[in-house]
């Protein structure tokens, strides 16, 4: 991985925001614990193939979003892996923000 990696800043997800991943055909694999604009991290026993691109759908149930992604698996951390997506579309993109935006906490001001 390059130093890229941390370009975008991730926003950590509470376990009681629902927000969790399935496969493009349905199958459940975890809640999301981080999520960035450059990728997310879900906490689940799947094992998957390290650079290899697939199509995943984020669910954010309090928000109504099913967006299906493009991501590629970048690490595994723990019972947690990495994706990074792969050319987010414009609704996409938006939905992401939404979801990124719910939970950001800014700094307090001194």
């Amino acid at each position: 991985m390059t130093d890229e990696r941390r370009r975008f800043e991730r926003i950590s997800i509470p376990a009681s925001a629902r927000i969790h991943l399935q496969t493009a055909s349905g199958k459940e694999l975890g809640p999301v614990t981080v999520l960035g604009r450059g990728g997310l991290m879900v906490e689940t026993q799947e094992s998957f193939e390290l650079g290899k691109k697939m199509e995943l759908k984020i669910i954010d149930e309090g928000e109504g979003i099913h967006r299906k992604v493009a991501a590629i698996a970048r690490y595994r951390q723990g019972t947690g892996v990495g994706f990074e997506f792969h050319h987010l579309d414009a609704d996409a993109a938006v939905e992401i923000g939404v979801m990124i935006g719910k939970y950001y906490s800014h700094p307090a001001k001194r």
